[in-house]
C-alpha cells in the first residue's frame, strides 16, 4: 500500500503528464490547423542543397494584408517547422530554402500556416553604411555615404553607392577600394563607362574624367527576416557636363538580399544583386562597344598573379578569359596562407547572357561583367533595363561541380506546385447550388444545365456573367473541356474563356501536349503564352487561381487617363504560367478598359464546357 506522500507525488506525476500531454495535443492541433496552401517542389534533372525557392502568393489574401507565415514539412515520419519570408508587393511572394540535400528526381511537401518562425538575417544601418549579417557574422556592407579619395587625390574619386566591405565566412575582406592603380575602383559597384548624352561622352566609371559619377539616393526599404535580408536602395547616374549643367541620367535601384544558409560552419555565403536601371532624361543614353563598364568587382589587394587565378563555366583562365562569354566566373586567391573565393553569376534573362568579361590578364584581381563588348546598345527613356547577379562567397578553391549546382539553382530552380485553399473570406459564385451570382450577358435568362455540382455552357444560349463587379481581386475556377472527335482542330476544340472585368480574357481550350502560344488554354489571348502548356486532357478536371490588380486611371469617365496596366498572375493546375504579367490593353473580343470595375464573365464559345468551384475574394 502506497504512503500518502506516495499517492500525492503519484498524482502531482500524473498531473503534470497530463498538461504536457494536453500541450502536446494543442501544439499538434495547430500544426494540423487547416493549411492555407499545399506546396509541392520538385528538385528536377538536379540535385539541390540549402536551395532558396520562391513562388508568388496569389491566392493568399492574408499576404497582401502582411500577415507573417511559415510552413510546415509533410514527411513519411512527421512534420517540421520550416521558416518562411513574404517579400511585399503587387503580387505578395513567399520565400524559403529546400534545407539540406534533396536528390535530383525528389520532392518535398510543405503545408502554408499563419505565424512567423524564426530569425536569420539582420539589417543595421549607421549614418554612413548598412550592414547585412547572418546570426553575429557579416558579409557585405554597402557604403551609402561619401567615402573621400585618398589623401592628395583628386576630389572627383570622391564616391559612395557601392559595397566593401564584402566578407568571407571566415572574416577575410575579399574587395579593395580606391587603390592606388585605380583610384575610381570601389569594391563591387556597376557604372557605364563609354556613352554619349545629348552628343557629348559620358564616362559614369573613370571618374577624375568628371564626366560623370553615381550617387546614392535615399533607401527604398531595409528587410531583417529568418530567409533573407538586403535592401533596396535608389542610386543616381549623373552626367556632369551637360549644357544645362548636372542631369540625371539614370535611376537606378538595388536590390540585394543575402540568404540564411552556409556560414562559417558551411564554409559559403550565397547573395542576390539585382540593378534595375531607367533612363530619366528626354533623350536616350548611347552605350558604345567598350571592354569594360557594368557590374564589377575589385578584388582583396593581397590577390596578384602569384597567389590567384580565375576559372569561367567555359573553363578559361587569366590566360584566355579576357573578352570570352560565360555564365560564371570565379576569381579566387590566397590571403596568409588561406584560400578564399567569390563566384559570380548572370542571369539567363541578363541582356547579352551568356555576357561577355572583363578580365585582368596580369596583375591584381579585377572582374566585370560587360554586355557592350558585344557592340552598340541603347538605354531609351522610360524603359527599365534589369541587371541579375548571383554571388557565391566560398572557402578554399572552387569546386567545378558546386558552381554549376548553384549555377543550376539560380538559371532553373525547382519546380513548384500549389493547391491553394479556399480563404474563409471568399465569397461562392459557383458552389453547385444555383446561379444566384450570374446573370445572362444580355440580362436575360440562364440557359445553362446544371449536371450535379458542375454547370455546363449550352452551345449558342449566350456567355454569362456575375451580377456584381470587381476591381481587384483572387479568382479561382475549376473547368473541363468536353471530349471530341479527332477531326476538330484548332479553336473548335473546346473554346470558352474567363474575362476578367469582361476586358481580358484568359483562354480556356484543349490544349494538351501542344506548344504554348498566346491562343490556347492558359494565354492572355492573343497577347502572351503562357510560360509552360500544363493543360490536362479533355474530360479532366483543371483549376485556375488568378490574382488581378486593375489598371489605375486618374479622373473618371471618358477623360480618365491611364497611367499604370492591369496586372496579373495565374497558377494553372498548381503550376505558375504567368508571373505578375503586364496587360498594356484589353485582349481580343474584351471591353475596352476603363477605371469602373467590371463582372467576370464565362465565355459561350459554342462548346460545351463545364465550369464548378468558383471563389472570388475582392483585394
Amino acid at each position: 500500500m502506497k504512503s500518502v506522500g506516495e499517492k500525492l507525488r503519484w498524482r502531482q506525476i500524473v498531473f503534470a503528464l497530463g498538461v504536457i500531454l494536453s500541450v502536446s495535443v494543442a501544439v499538434r492541433s495547430g500544426f494540423c490547423a487547416e493549411p492555407l496552401a499545399t506546396i509541392t517542389v520538385e528538385a528536377g534533372e538536379h540535385a539541390r542543397i540549402d536551395t532558396p525557392v520562391s513562388m508568388p502568393l496569389a491566392a493568399v489574401p492574408e499576404a497582401a494584408r502582411g500577415a507573417a507565415f511559415h510552413l510546415e514539412e509533410v514527411t513519411g515520419t512527421g512534420r517540421m517547422s520550416v521558416p518562411a519570408q513574404v517579400e511585399p508587393g503587387v503580387v505578395p511572394r513567399l520565400w524559403w530554402i529546400l534545407s539540406g540535400t534533396t536528390a535530383a528526381g525528389k520532392t518535398r511537401t510543405y503545408e502554408l500556416l499563419k505565424g512567423a518562425k524564426g530569425r536569420g538575417v539582420d539589417v543595421t544601418r549607421t549614418d554612413k553604411f548598412l550592414d547585412v549579417k547572418v546570426g553575429e557574422n557579416k558579409v557585405l556592407r554597402y557604403n551609402h555615404a561619401i567615402v573621400p579619395a585618398p589623401e592628395g587625390q583628386d576630389r572627383l574619386y570622391d564616391r559612395g553607392a557601392f559595397i566593401h566591405p564584402l566578407w568571407s565566412p571566415a572574416g577575410t575582406v575579399l574587395t579593395n577600394i580606391q587603390p592606388k592603380d585605380h583610384y575610381h575602383h570601389v569594391g563591387i559597384w556597376m557604372p557605364w563607362t563609354k556613352t554619349k548624352f545629348e552628343g557629348k561622352e559620358v564616362d559614369f566609371w573613370n571618374l577624375k574624367a568628371g564626366q560623370g559619377t553615381v550617387r546614392f539616393v535615399k533607401f527604398l526599404s531595409e528587410t531583417s527576416g529568418p530567409v533573407y535580408g538586403g535592401f533596396e536602395a535608389k542610386q543616381e547616374h549623373v552626367a556632369l557636363q551637360t549644357s544645362e549643367g548636372e542631369k540625371v541620367v539614370l535611376d537606378e535601384v538595388w536590390d540585394v538580399r543575402v540568404y540564411n544558409i552556409g556560414g562559417p560552419d558551411k564554409g559559403y555565403w550565397l547573395w542576390d544583386f539585382k540593378s534595375t536601371q531607367r533612363c530619366v532624361a528626354d533623350s536616350p543614353l548611347y552605350q558604345e562597344e567598350y571592354r569594360y563598364g557594368g557590374f564589377g568587382y575589385r578584388a582583396a589587394a593581397e590577390w596578384d598573379e602569384e597567389n590567384a587565378a580565375y576559372l569561367t563555366s567555359e573553363g578559361k583562365t587569366r590566360k584566355n578569359g579576357h573578352a570570352t562569354r560565360a555564365r560564371w566566373c570565379d576569381m579566387a586567391g590566397e590571403i596568409n596562407g588561406t584560400w578564399e573565393g567569390v563566384t559570380m553569376y548572370s542571369h539567363p534573362k541578363n541582356f547579352r547572357h551568356p555576357e561577355p568579361m572583363r578580365i585582368w590578364p596580369e596583375g591584381q584581381v579585377f572582374f566585370n561583367f560587360a554586355p557592350s563588348q558585344a557592340g552598340d546598345w541603347v538605354m531609351e527613356p522610360g524603359v527599365d533595363h534589369v541587371f541579375r547577379y548571383r554571388v557565391y562567397v566560398h572557402g578554399g578553391k572552387i569546386e567545378v561541380a558546386d558552381a554549376e549546382r548553384i549555377w543550376h539553382d539560380y538559371a532553373a530552380p525547382p519546380e513548384v506546385q500549389v493547391k491553394f485553399s479556399r480563404p474563409k473570406t471568399a465569397t461562392v459564385l459557383f458552389g453547385g447550388t444555383g446561379f444566384s451570382k450570374w446573370e445572362g450577358q444580355g440580362g436575360g435568362q440562364i440557359k445553362w444545365k446544371q449536371i450535379g455540382d458542375a454547370m455546363q455552357i449550352v452551345p449558342k444560349s449566350g456567355s454569362i456573367m456575375t451580377k456584381d463587379a470587381y476591381r481587384d481581386f483572387i479568382l479561382h475556377a475549376e473547368f473541363k473541356t468536353p471530349q471530341l472527335p479527332p477531326h476538330v482542330k484548332g479553336q473548335g476544340r473546346g473554346n470558352s474563356g474567363i474575362y476578367i472585368q469582361r476586358r481580358y480574357e484568359v483562354q480556356i481550350l484543349d490544349s494538351y501536349g501542344l506548344e504554348p502560344k498566346n491562343n490556347e488554354c492558359g494565354s492572355l489571348y492573343k497577347t502572351k503564352a503562357p510560360d509552360r502548356n500544363v493543360c490536362k486532357k479533355p474530360g479532366e478536371w483543371q483549376s485556375y487561381d488568378i490574382m488581378f490588380r486593375a489598371a489605375r486611371f486618374d479622373g473618371a469617365g471618358g477623360n480618365a487617363k491611364k497611367v499604370e496596366n492591369a496586372r496579373i498572375t495565374i497558377y494553372h493546375n498548381g503550376v505558375l504560367i504567368h508571373d505578375d504579367a503586364e496587360l498594356a490593353n484589353k485582349t481580343g473580343a474584351g471591353r475596352p478598359e476603363g477605371p469602373g470595375p467590371g463582372p467576370i464573365l464565362l465565355q459561350d464559345h459554342g462548346n460545351e464546357v463545364s465550369f464548378r468551384n468558383i471563389w472570388i475574394v475582392p483585394m
